[in-house]
């Protein structure tokens, strides 16, 4: 057997790297088995419904094509990091640009510091910015300088939020855990591999309920480094902060030195530009962004107050770097979605397609006497089957209990049946049940929303329950 230098066995006949011949999904799957855990290079890409991933051709605009020549309209819009669709000739002469110019790598450019202002000019909390590659990393970094700034260890963070897979804070977003009289819940991993002792420093919270973050931030007083949040839990569907809230965490974090962060992965640049924060009038210390700032390109960024921001090396203790942090394709594809994001009527036509969507949504819920509402903010939205009670919305324990899981998964294989994309994740048919965010990208058009309605309308028809004659 051949042998590297190191000592390794060296493969006989290597497989080569080759274009596939034409194949269909089924045969696809059974060859990505092979080779990849699940078949897929991402778990959250299996879909429950289809047992197994979709396996794309081509995407362009909002709609994707499977390998059996099926074309979707997508409502999934890569977990909301296709903000523009696909295939958008701007990012395109973006991406060309960057080429171009050689893709460097480990240098900055002029275009890297007109992100960064362009990101101050924007968001509130924005007053030096340190980019990153992944949301998870830009929340890690939030995290680690949070507690370099305060000299504190314990971080809070809310029950059904989601803030990535680090030990650092992927706990309680699956999993219920036990809660006591005050509304403090038992820090539960949401993986198996978390060494027990991270737990210790993890306080976990029921979601809007100022009484419950009063009360641990006295029992753990002096302790607390930061507070972190989706001011909208877009990874519960779609659970917003009830009004006050979001200016009660701030008085709390003002009053005894704790820093607020905002995980802005999913909500930034939604409701507009200057993201959650800026839709409800509160602005944290620190704010983590990705997902529509690249249009589906991998960036993400770490933005916050000065004094805060400059414990990070290379002028602080705190370290926050990498290899492809900052890398010239995606900063400049950053700053083409900036531009785009900017232009007079992108919101306000955005934003009017989405209320569309959502109140023919509602108005299918009730023309059918199905149970249920939708629930959105922005380009995104869930559809809560089971739950008709407004008040419903703002509590994730009583989303999870009331949620109906089984025509919420019917609901998804019928519409799948019409070509209409909906995601269903692992957690939306766990113990957890809440349904999957959703959204549109700036790439839909009115026709294609009447469209979907109509197909729709043949869905809630499916699922619609017989009315019993003369019952109020």
């Amino acid at each position: 057997m051949l042998k590297s230098k190191f000592g390794f066995p060296l493969c006989n006949h290597p497989a080569p790297i080759r274009e596939e011949s034409r194949m269909d999904t089924k045969e696809c799957y059974r060859k990505a088995q092979k080779s990849f855990v699940g078949g897929s290079s991402a778990a959250g890409r299996y879909h429950a419904a289809l047992g197994m991933p979709l396996y794309v051709k081509c995407a362009d605009g909002a709609y994707v094509t499977d390998l059996d020549d099926k074309r979707y309209l997508d409502f999934h819009n890569a977990a909301g990091a296709a903000f523009f669709g696909f295939n958008h000739p701007r990012l395109q002469k973006a991406v060309a640009k960057s080429v171009e110019m050689g893709f460097f790598l480990n240098f900055e450019t002029e275009y890297h510091y007109q992100l960064a202002d362009a990101l101050c000019s924007v968001i509130p909390s924005a007053q030096k910015v340190r980019l990153s590659n992944t949301g998870t990393e830009a929340t890690m970094a939030a995290i680690r300088l949070a507690r370099a700034y305060t000299g504190r260890d314990k971080i809070i963070r809310f029950e059904g939020h989601f803030h990535g897979m680090s030990e650092l804070v992927f706990y309680n977003h699956g999993n219920l855990g036990d809660r006591d009289s005050h509304g403090e819940i038992g820090a539960i991993p949401d993986s198996a591999g978390f060494p027990k002792s991270f737990s210790n420093e993890i306080i976990v919270v029921e979601f809007n309920r100022p009484d419950a973050l009063e009360h641990v931030v006295r029992k753990y007083v002096n302790q607390v480094a930061a507070i972190i949040m989706e001011p909208v839990c877009f990874n519960c569907g779609c659970v917003p902060a009830k009004p006050g809230y979001l200016q009660a965490v701030r008085e709390i974090c003002d009053r005894e030195g704790i820093v607020l962060i905002f995980d802005e992965v999913l909500s930034g640049f939604r409701p507009g530009i200057g993201g959650a924060q800026e839709h409800y009038g509160v602005t944290p210390d620190l704010t983590t962004l990705a997902k529509a700032l690249g249009g589906g390109f991998p960036i993400a960024a770490l933005v916050g107050k000065k004094l805060i921001m400059e414990k990070l090396n290379p002028v602080g203790p705190a370290v926050m770097s990498g290899t492809y942090t900052g890398s010239l394709m995606p900063v400049l594809v950053a700053l083409e979605c900036l531009k785009m994001m900017q232009e007079p009527s992108f919101y306000s036509r955005l934003n009017a397609l989405s209320q569309k969507l959502f109140d023919g949504l509602d108005f299918l819920f009730e023309k059918h006497g199905v149970p249920g509402h939708v629930r959105g903010i922005g380009n995104r939205f869930a559809t809560y089957f089971g739950i008709e009670d407004p008040e419903t919305d703002f509590n994730i324990r009583e989303v999870a209990k009331r949620f109906d899981s089984g025509s919420y998964k019917a609901f998804i294989r019928a519409s799948l049946e019409r070509q209409l994309y909906f995601p269903l994740t692992g957690w939306a048919t766990g113990s957890l049940a809440f349904p999957s965010h959703a959204g549109i990208s700036s790439a839909y058009t009115e026709a294609d929303i009447d469209d979907a309605l109509g197909k729709l309308e043949e869905v809630f028809r499916k699922l619609s329950k017989p009315r019993i004659i003369g019952k109020n």
